[in-house]
């Protein structure tokens, strides 16, 4: 019953298993690489947001000094000349009055800055390390899934393999 065209078909078989295990062995280790790489592009794109933060944190409080510095300087060179001839003037609307208002609003302008800084440096970064921290585990978790799914495909498409080989010599037999 065993004839070589059997025996040729057979190996055929065989041999175009073999080549589709092959080519499933190559997508998973494609999605392996896939995972990886959405990974690390992840990781790059949190780190840049908290290096964007962190610079623009230091723009806002470099911005916020330099507010200050600059309605203090007004501050001091009006309250040195002026406030004993004005003081008795305080609810005239006068440019003197005015020329206060704009500064002290600058002041305020300059602590918001500083706020703003604060959050950066103490709410917005630290949220993206720990969002980077979680996607690290979750993705590595994922990998150790992923791996251990595939492991147990190849295992099953093995075992498949050996029951294939058996059944075919049992029919050369």
């Amino acid at each position: 019953m065993t004839s070589p065209a059997k025996f040729k078909k057979d190996k055929e078989i065989i041999a175009e298993y073999d080549t589709q295990v092959k080519e499933i062995r190559a997508q998973l280790t494609e999605q392996m690489k896939c995972l990886d790489q959405q990974c690390e592009l992840r990781v790059q794109l949190l780190q840049d947001l908290q290096d964007f933060f962190r610079k623009k944190a230091e723009i806002e409080m470099d911005y916020s000094r330099n507010l200050e510095k600059l309605a203090e300087r007004f501050l001091a060179k009006t309250r040195s000349t002026k406030d004993q001839q004005f003081k008795k003037d305080q609810n005239v609307l006068s440019p003197v009055n005015c020329w206060n208002l704009l500064l002290n609003q600058v002041k305020r302008e300059s602590r918001d800055h500083t706020t703003l800084s604060d959050i950066y440096l103490n709410n917005i970064i630290p949220r993206f390390v720990q969002v980077s921290e979680d996607s690290g585990r979750l993705f590595k978790k994922s990998k150790e899934v992923g791996q251990q799914l595939q492991d147990d495909l190849m295992k099953v498409l093995n075992e498949l393999y050996s029951v294939n080989q058996m059944g075919c010599l049992a029919l050369l037999s």
